[in-house]
């Protein structure tokens, strides 16, 4: 008997040639030119030239009329977004954001593991204020610079949390112990909170959205930016009526006992 993992698989070029043209573009944030890819995926400007027209056809890269620069549109995001536990999870969301965005007078936003990042699926603003927000479908490194990476990472079960862990490291270049300890700390608290008094800077209270294994499938995060040191009462206003809205979707979603 021949070993699974022996067993050629089959392989198919066009299609690994369009996933390398798509995964070369969502590595930049600004757009590209025909040449750039073709340097980028290592193939010549005549081998993608056919396969580009193809994924702008179908809406899959937008082409600008003026520097004939190729990028990414949503159109990966609106697949995603019909994934039935994507929409799911967003229509048991998006009430409670609305409250929450009215009870804080801050926007909010939902972010989902996608591979070794973490995505943004859904998106809330206040009507009456000006403020930091994030775009819907936007894609951010896993890293302990963000809270939401932070939450995501830290309540996965053991082994999922280790792998995640190790990506954090290799993208902060610091040792996986100095994670982990880092992530027991958000475990400890619930989530990761903004400590009080913090000097003027970007910040963000973040709270796990559970399923029913008890791992994360989600992060509730309020990012705000603040000029001057942020009182006690208002962080702990904002960190109860987040840690009340992750809980509410949470159970929403099917998870027990949060």
């Amino acid at each position: 008997m021949i070993a699974k993992d022996t067993i050629p698989r089959p392989g198919a070029p066009a299609l690994e040639k369009g996933l390398d043209l798509i995964e070369a573009l969502a590595a930049e944030s600004r757009g590209l030119s025909q040449t750039q890819i073709a340097e980028r995926v290592g193939r010549s400007v005549s081998e993608i030239f056919r396969m580009l027209g193809v994924l702008e056809e179908r809406g899959y890269v937008s082409r600008d009329a003026i520097t004939g620069e190729y990028t990414l549109t949503l159109q990966l995001f609106r697949i995603a977004a019909q994934f039935p536990p994507t929409k799911r999870l967003q229509r048991a969301a998006l009430p409670a954001m609305e409250i929450l965005t009215s009870q804080t007078r801050l926007s909010c936003h939902l972010t989902v593991l996608n591979n070794q990042q973490f995505m943004v699926v859904a998106q809330m603003d206040p009507e009456w204020q000006m403020g930091w927000s994030v775009r819907l479908g936007a894609i951010f490194p896993l890293t302990l610079e963000y809270a939401s990476a932070k939450v995501l990472t830290a309540f996965q079960l053991e082994n999922r949390r280790a792998e995640l862990a190790a990506v954090i490291a290799r993208h902060d270049r610091c040792p996986v112990k100095n994670v982990l300890a880092e992530l027991s700390k958000v475990v400890a608290r619930g989530g990761d909170f903004p400590k009080e008094g913090q000097a003027p800077r970007l910040r963000a209270f973040s709270c796990p959205v559970f399923e029913t294994s008890g791992r994360a499938i989600a992060a509730l995060t309020v990012p705000l930016m603040r000029q001057e040191k942020m009182q006690a009462a208002e962080a702990t206003e904002i960190e109860e009526n987040l840690r009340t809205a992750a809980r509410q979707i949470s159970e929403k979603v099917g998870a027990v006992g949060t």
